[in-house]
């Protein structure tokens, strides 16, 4: 059974934090026939799962966890007389943990076709009473979310809190919200893609003929024969392994070191050739060759849009959940251009989403990893997650709710808010670019019942956005809005972000593409207090404008004179402006008096 340290690089013997302590897995035995993608079908069959934490009275606390290609479902905790051997997902799972089991009950399920206790090609065929080895049918994404609905079936579980997997587990998230689109809330989706590229599949072909090349292979009947097929899963790992780890983690840990010097042989000399060897030794004693085969083809078959003409956003379109799509800057194996992909498809369906690109050096195994942002983040989703749930109460968030009261009356005190507001009719679509904490378009989804999302590219303004359960993209906007369709939105804002954008003229013109009115607000550089500063020759400072000269992350300041010139010479329409000061209407030498200005313009 594969611990952390075996399906990662890392070296955790022990539990990290609170545990779930001692577990033990469960098997569920299937009688009913399973018809596989392939055509065969399973008769009988068992999947073998663990759980974690106590399925509330009303059962819509229950969680899903997939695994991945090498894991299995031993996802937290320890088993009795084996304290090393630590759940592979140990760090996120349990008493408060970012997926916390003192409010959810988690389910961990080895996938068919695996070789830890769930029917593959280790099980006993009952037609031949020898093992199936290479007759075990190929299995599909699709197949094991067959089988895992038929054991949320049989746990009692009509619906799941959340399904949630990093990537291949991933995928099988992804597949719950378009197969089964009313038995899942939110579907959690990380380190994954839409389908592998050919650059994958071409690593899994090259690992697989490194194991059906092996003389021990025997077609898959390797049993038989009371061997094993080593050296194939050696190198089979060792080229997965490469593709799971960084350029920039590779280098810092073992860059060009030599163990012992250069001896002019073919034995491991580099650190890293020692290193490789280590993971496919360690990888080649547990793993099962066949499994092997059939887990990476299931990753080749993925593509949802392969029965949509390819359109992915066709093809996610029965999904209903919210989803949380999260991807890592390093991870080169499934990199977040196809993380948002996923993103892409799915606001151009106008479904519920966050997606969070976490800053990490781990490449690919970084969705193991601990990363202060990314727990944070999956921590605060869960938040709202159970906040939907029976698990949900003043008394358990009392801190929370006391704090989102607080912080709904100061919003209201917010005259712009207020303002914008007025602008919009009920239930406008609006996209909210630079949106901070999220607080406009909560108070918007509050007062006019919006729906939409905000772009932030900060980790702090985004985890806080989660927190205000706001549909939040971590997107640099100086990188324009291309991923988003044209008239996609009825309002676009830009709230007082003008002044730090690179490419005003640009963020405007996309605003306005993708939108079908906008709304810019931003401080007002011609107010009499920053007149006065200059002529007294300093720069100005102001509750607008707080920043330092030195470290202000303002780059064009303009006043309500310069803003009127620029959508002039544009042939903007202003359809409303409004000047502020301490909060109210400047009628009377807006451009001298007023503090903020606040314009709602469409194209002419």
């Amino acid at each position: 059974m594969p611990s952390f340290s075996a399906t990662t690089g890392g070296t955790v013997a022990a539990p990290l934090g609170p545990t779930v302590g001692v577990v033990r897995p469960e098997v569920a035995q299937f009688d009913q026939p399973l018809k596989l993608a392939c055509g065969r079908t399973l008769n009988h069959y068992q999947l073998t799962y663990e759980t974690y934490g106590l399925l509330n009275a009303a059962r819509d606390n229950a969680v899903l966890v997939c695994h991945a290609l090498n894991a299995s479902h031993h996802v937290a905790g320890v088993y009795e007389g084996e304290p090393d051997n630590v759940g592979w997902w140990d760090n996120m799972i349990g008493p408060r943990k970012p997926l916390d089991t003192e409010r959810f009950f988690v389910v961990g399920v080895n996938n068919l076709g695996s070789c830890f206790g769930s029917t593959g090609p280790l099980s006993i065929d009952p037609e031949t009473n020898r093992p199936y080895g290479g007759d075990f049918p190929l299995v599909t994404v699709e197949d094991w979310v067959d089988s895992q609905a038929r054991l949320a079936d049989r746990l009692g579980i009509t619906q799941w809190a959340a399904v949630m997997g990093g990537s291949l587990g991933g995928m099988q998230a992804l597949a719950w919200a378009t197969r089964y689109p009313t038995r899942l809330r939110h579907a959690v989706v990380i380190a994954a893609a839409p389908n592998l590229s050919a650059e994958n599949i071409a690593f899994n072909e090259v690992a697989r003929q490194a194991i059906l090349t092996d003389p021990e292979f025997h077609d898959g009947h390797f049993y038989d024969h009371g061997v094993k097929p080593r050296r194939g899963l050696r190198v089979a790992r060792m080229l997965g392994h490469i593709t799971y780890l960084s350029d920039q983690q590779m280098e810092e840990r073992f860059g060009r070191q030599l163990r012992e010097g250069i001896r002019f042989s073919f034995a491991p000399e580099f650190e890293i050739e020692s290193y490789l060897r280590y993971q496919g030794e360690k990888f080649a004693d547990y793993f099962d060759a066949n499994t092997y085969l059939r887990i990476t083809k299931a990753l080749d078959y993925y593509d949802p849009a392969a029965e949509t003409s390819g359109d992915l956003g066709a093809a996610l379109a029965p999904a209903q959940c919210k989803f949380l799509v999260i991807a890592f800057t390093t991870d080169w194996r499934f990199p977040a251009a196809r993380s948002r992909e996923i993103v892409k498809a799915l606001v151009d369906r106008k479904r519920e989403l966050t997606y969070a690109e976490i800053s990490a050096e781990h490449g690919h195994d970084a969705f193991l990893l601990d990363n202060p942002q990314y727990h944070a983040v999956m921590r605060a989703y869960y938040e709202q997650v159970a906040a939907a749930s029976g698990e949900y109460s003043t008394f358990k968030f009392g801190s929370e709710v006391r704090r989102r009261v607080e912080e709904r009356a100061a919003v209201a005190e917010r005259a712009d808010y207020a303002l914008i507001a007025s602008w919009m009719k009920h239930e406008t679509r609006v996209l909210d670019l630079g949106c901070g904490d999220g607080s406009l378009l909560a108070y918007l989804a509050r007062e006019r019942d919006v729906s939409g999302y905000g772009i932030e590219i900060a980790d702090a303004g985004v985890l806080a956005s989660i927190r205000n359960h706001v549909n939040v993209l971590q997107s640099d906007l100086e990188s324009g809005l291309a991923g988003f369709e044209d008239g996609s939105f009825d309002c676009v804002i830009l709230s007082q972000t003008l002044q730090a954008m690179r490419h005003v003229e640009e963020i405007v013109a996309e605003m306005l593409r993708v939108g079908r009115e906008a709304i810019v607000t931003f401080p007002n550089f011609g107010h009499w207090s920053h007149r006065l500063q200059i002529l007294r020759g300093r720069m100005p400072v102001s509750e607008s404008l707080p920043y330092q000269w030195y470290d202000t992350p303002n780059i064009h300041l303009c006043t309500v004179a310069d803003f009127d010139a620029f959508l002039r010479e544009r042939g903007y329409r202003i359809e409303d402006r409004a000047v502020l000061a301490k909060g109210r209407p400047v009628d009377t030498l807006p451009n001298l008096r007023g503090e903020l200005a606040v314009y709602r313009i469409r194209r002419a």
